[in-house]
């Protein structure tokens, strides 16, 4: 069912861990098992755990024979210890060392140390090192240096002429640093978007919302009785994680790691992710498990073609319908390594069939964490295969599932993506799709994924006059309240009408809401708008009538009441409903 060779589904990142140096000392003890006064031990055995994909590992062996080295020579060392190496006449461990440290460093997205170590293999011979002013650049560009990045990897364009992985690499880093300077021109107060604290030393990614509106996400946290860290799906009350969130499903197994979940409509069903590393390899299929009174039932495998022998599927969502599930994944047949692919579901949930969405969304990189907004029929994923702003960045594509046919992906720029990894978008608002959500991101972090609340930064100015509805006069005194739809009539704001019988409110990222006005001696109005709008201040005049309450009819409080939904669109003008 699992492939033998392929690159970690969370990005090859561990938990996210405040004091780094802890785990650095902790991990060189724990792996060390060599005299200290070995040094070429310690550049051997580096190689081997970074040959085997166990980068911290590496990372401590390379930095031990380099200090070991330092104690021994004070000075350059001439006649520094050689042997051969393949596409190296003569390998100079000292320089191979400073290098692979790099790589570890860049492999486990800490671009910041990986910039050190690059920078100073840069005074390598480009010969030995070809690709070091490629990663070089990229690390630049990781930590926001995009002249120091367009002048390094430039400069390695100019020089590289193997039409290889890293000659298309540069060239759309290159286009990704012209993007990144468009972005800089716009005005950043399109969103509001903040890193939400965890109160667990560990990284919070993934996240989806179930039935009830409570957040799920994935976090990774220390497993102490079996000495390692764990990923894990939990449960919160609201948009604040903390210490009373929950596991949803137990694990028998710890050395399976499960996240990147997904809730039916009902909250009857979950899809999710399950996955083993093995010598640094990520294994993963997508499980599903049915809940019943006593809670959530053992986990079960889906079948082919979900789960198709020699491949990984992962990050599994399911639309709104339920009517089809989006998964990422590396099977032959797909356009580049992680393509989106969708299965079509019957009512029960089974599979139908399993469709590619195509190359118009699917590029020869990775399109990962995908997801969809049913009102706007648009497809969010995130790609390191279009032009963007650097690593992983969201997009949105409007289309089609009948006719696998979609629209040129679009990127909403700065501050959704940003120079890093931006993954797991989600939209929380059902009418408009970038009024607010979720998103995962290692902007501020060299370690790892943490979960970002993002807000379209936009107010709706709601005014406008109560009359008579017979005689057209004002109406001085109205109650008026204006209700949260989506959230069970939870109260905005309330005032009353001035002598002139106008009111105004200033509501914010509020796309459905119900407006009362009550006064006695008339019938209440009752009546729920939804609006779709964009950033900024969108002034909306709306003017309510109300009926009088004759002397022979018997006074109903919601006799006057008008259940009619009102459809309306703005965008950064005046408009009346």
């Amino acid at each position: 069912m699992f492939s033998k060779n392929t690159h970690q589904i969370i990005r090859d990142k561990i938990p996210c861990f405040r004091n780094a140096g802890t785990v650095l000392i902790f991990l060189f003890f724990v792996t060390t098992g060599i005299a200290q006064t070995d040094q070429p031990g310690f550049f051997t055995k580096g190689v081997e755990l970074f040959k085997q994909n166990h980068y911290y590992e590496a990372i401590q062996y390379f930095e031990k024979f380099l200090e070991t080295e330092i104690k021994i020579t004070p000075r350059a060392q001439p006649f520094a210890v050689q042997k051969k190496s393949p596409g190296k006449s003569n390998l100079n461990m000292h320089n191979e060392a400073i290098y692979l440290l790099a790589e570890s460093y860049r492999k486990l997205h800490n671009y910041s140390l990986a910039e050190k170590w690059y920078k100073e293999a840069m005074s390598f011979s480009p010969k030995a090192y070809p690709a070091c002013a490629y990663w070089y650049g990229v690390s630049l560009r990781a930590n926001q240096k995009y002249d120091e990045a367009y002048e390094a990897i430039n400069s390695f364009r100019e020089r590289y002429h193997k039409m290889d992985d890293l000659l298309r690499g540069a060239d759309m880093e290159l286009e990704n640093l012209k993007f990144i300077k468009e972005q800089m021109k716009k005005e950043k107060n399109e969103f509001i978007v903040s890193r939400k604290e965890m109160a667990v030393n560990a990284s919070a990614y993934a996240s989806s919302v179930s039935e009830s509106g409570s957040l799920v996400y994935t976090t990774a946290f220390d497993d102490k009785t079996n000495e390692q860290y764990v990923n894990r799906i939990m449960e919160s009350s609201g948009e604040n994680t903390g210490h009373q969130d929950k596991i949803i499903l137990q694990q028998d197994a710890p050395r399976f790691h499960q996240g990147m979940a997904s809730i039916t409509h009902d909250g009857r069903k979950i899809f999710f992710t399950q996955w083993t590393v093995n010598k640094g390899i990520t294994s993963s299929a997508i499980y599903t498990s049915d809940k019943t009174d006593t809670g959530w039932c053992k986990p079960v495998l889906m079948p082919d073609p979900v789960n198709v022998t020699g491949s990984n599927s992962a990050q599994p969502f399911i639309t709104p319908d339920g009517k089809y599930l989006l998964f990422s994944s590396d099977r032959e047949g797909g356009v580049g390594k992680y393509d989106i692919w969708y299965a079509t579901l019957d009512s029960q949930y089974n599979t139908l069939l399993v469709t590619n969405a195509g190359n118009v969304v699917n590029t020869t990189g990775d399109e990962r964490s995908p997801s969809y907004h049913q009102v706007s029929r648009t497809l969010l994923f995130s790609s390191n295969g279009h032009i963007g702003m650097g690593g992983y960045d969201i997009f949105s594509a409007k289309g089609d599932f009948l006719l696998s046919d979609w629209e040129k992906p679009y990127n909403p720029g700065s501050p959704i993506n940003s120079s890093r990894d931006d993954l797991y978008f989600i939209s929380t608002d059902e009418d408009n799709l970038w009024n607010s959500g979720w998103l995962s991101s290692d902007r501020s972090t060299d370690c790892c994924l943490e979960l970002y609340l993002f807000k379209q930064n936009n107010a709706q100015l709601l005014y406008g006059t109560v009359i008579d509805c017979a005689s057209n006069q004002p109406l001085a005194g109205v109650s008026l309240t204006v209700k949260d739809s989506k959230k069970n009539g939870r109260v905005l704001t309330s005032g009353k009408t001035d002598g002139e019988g106008t009111y105004q409110f200033t509501l914010r990222n509020s796309s459905r809401f119900e407006i009362v006005a009550e006064k006695e001696g008339y019938h209440a109005s009752n009546k729920t708008y939804i609006i779709h709008f964009d950033a900024g201040t969108d002034t909306i005049q709306n003017n309510i009538c109300l009926a009088l309450i004759r002397q022979e009819e018997p006074e109903q409080k919601d006799a006057g009441t008008d259940e009619s939904v009102t459809l309306a669109k703005f965008s950064f003008n005046q408009s009346s409903l």
